[in-house]
């Protein structure tokens, strides 16, 4: 395996003597790769920001988590960073969870990857995950298709093209210019994977995963590559009887798509999978917050029902917030929730208000007069941590009739227990409530926008 250092968001990468200001240390040339890259592209520096401290030139790791490799056969690991004291193997953890909910993820073997995660690094935990995915479609067999196929054959096959015979065999006669279906492993789906496999050739992996990629690649070895994957991918359909590709491709994709920011300097084989952690956090809630209401209420995500103003008949600035809690009949808006990807502190009410950014409040002030009339509960969830294991005790007030609660979210609890709703009696979905007590252990259909924990 390539040499692999571990960081977290926000953290400080820098070469030489920068350790001595608490950054990461990567080699000089792995440094100057980086720092194009941040300088070369939209890109690269939405995930790398270049700064200085101190006189050494660094470069500030940004909101989004996964793994870059570079040329030089050196990955870096970004991890999400909830909490002070959080170990690299439960940040990947963390990550993964969040992960396997989201749509298009939901192939990853969280059991597994749990226990992967106290030894491996991310790319090794994706790359392990999708050799087993392929070992597992291998014994179930390839799928065949038909191929169009041309040739001037010794036999008559399929359909004689004339203009070709007579300007090919017009002397030989024994033989025939056809066109004809051969029945052959040469699909879009195998190319893909063959494809997938072929790329990850290029990486230094552990040993383990080196010998099951060279295993699994060999059974490939009379299937072309892939000369048009966006295409190929386009074109793909996977057919009854081939739920088996669906896990194998899956990966496949997400291999030869990832977001590869070595690609922007002619290093076509790099891989890079790196995600937005607020993008994340976001799709994670919306994904599994239905499982912390009553029956009697849904999730609606993604509204975009009313805007800031109007100029004329014109709309302008939509008002967009991340969640809304609805009730079923009639359907009515109950509640506004905003998602977070920021670390809030209990401890620190009067040093910065709990770290809690004034616009955020302007973007919720606006949410309430608009979606709920300036009348209701409103909410920002941020993710829970050391400093932040329950909701701001006292609501904040935006007149007598808007509140707002600042309450945790905790990735890794149990189906129900992941939304720390407030305690106060003033609070509508406070777990002091009788009310609340059947919604607790509630088992049944939690709505159209759930998931199965």
């Amino acid at each position: 395996m390539g040499e692999v250092i571990s960081v977290f968001e926000y953290d400080l990468l820098g070469s030489g003597k920068a350790a001595s200001i608490g950054a990461k240390l990567v080699p000089q040339q792995v440094f100057n790769y980086l720092e194009a890259l941040s300088l070369a592209s939209n890109q690269g520096s939405q995930f790398l920001k270049l700064t200085s401290r101190s006189g050494f030139k660094l470069l500030q790791v940004q909101n989004y988590a996964g793994m870059l490799s570079t040329p030089h056969g050196f990955q870096l690991e970004i991890l999400p960073k909830v909490g002070k004291n959080l170990i690299a193997a439960n940040a990947r953890q963390t990550l993964l969870t969040m992960l396997s909910y989201l749509p298009g993820f939901r192939h990853i073997q969280t059991q597994q990857a749990t226990l992967q995660a106290q030894r491996m690094p991310l790319l090794e935990i994706f790359i392990y995950q999708f050799l087993r995915s392929v070992s597992q479609l291998l014994k179930q067999g390839l799928r065949s298709d038909y191929v169009s196929e041309q040739g001037n054959l010794a036999f008559m096959k399929g359909k004689l093209i004339l203009s070709a015979q007579l300007r090919h065999n017009a002397v030989n006669r024994h033989k025939f210019c056809v066109v004809y279906d051969d029945y052959m492993p040469d699909c879009a789906a195998n190319r893909l994977l063959h494809s997938a496999l072929d790329k990850l050739l290029s990486l230094k992996l552990s040993s383990e995963n080196q010998r099951w990629l060279y295993e699994l690649r060999f059974a490939f070895d009379g299937i072309p590559l892939s000369r048009d994957i966006e295409r190929d991918i386009n074109n793909l359909r996977l057919e009854r009887g081939m739920a088996h590709y669906n896990e194998p491709m899956a990966w496949a994709q997400l291999i030869l798509r990832g977001m590869s920011p070595s690609a922007l300097q002619g290093n076509t084989k790099a891989i890079s999978l790196l995600f937005p952690m607020e993008a994340v956090f976001e799709s994670f809630v919306a994904q599994t917050l239905s499982y912390e209401l009553p029956p009697h209420l849904k999730v609606l995500s993604q509204a975009a029902t009313y805007s800031l103003v109007k100029h004329g008949l014109k709309d302008c600035f939509k008002l967009r917030p991340d969640l809304l809690i609805q009730s079923h009949k009639p359907v009515q808006t109950k509640m506004v929730l905003d998602t977070k990807w920021k670390l809030v502190n209990s401890s620190q009410q009067t040093k910065s208000l709990y770290g809690l950014a004034q616009a955020d409040f302007y973007q919720m002030f606006a949410y309430g007069q608009k979606y709920l009339g300036g009348n209701g509960e409103m909410y920002l969830i941020y993710p829970a941590h050391d400093d932040f294991s329950q909701p701001i005790p006292q609501h904040f007030a935006f007149s007598e009739t808007l509140k707002l609660w600042v309450v945790p979210y905790r990735i890794m609890a149990k189906c129900g227990e992941r939304m720390m709703w407030p305690n106060d009696v003033s609070c509508t979905m406070s777990p002091k409530l009788d009310r609340m007590a059947a919604s607790v252990s509630y088992s049944g259909d939690p709505g159209p926008n759930s998931v199965q924990c």
